[in-house]
């Protein structure tokens, strides 16, 4: 006999810190991945401060208001 499925979608548990914020990734190539992993060591920083500081010098670049945080 088949089961039938729910058609309700059940709510996900969703962290504070990811409220109002949306997820960004790209792919690249794996020696670049290390090396951020590498700078955010030493700068004793995460990615996602970093990614957000590069976006914002991306956005000044362009002339955009700089808006990303971590």
């Amino acid at each position: 006999m088949a089961t039938r499925r729910s058609s309700k979608k059940k709510a996900k548990a969703v962290k504070p810190s990811r409220i109002g914020r949306v997820q960004l990734s790209s792919y690249q190539a794996p020696e670049a991945a290390r090396q951020l992993k590498i700078l955010a060591a030493e700068q004793g920083s995460t990615i996602q401060a970093l990614t957000a500081e590069a976006l914002n010098l991306l956005f000044a670049k362009y002339g955009k208001p700089t808006i990303a945080t971590p």
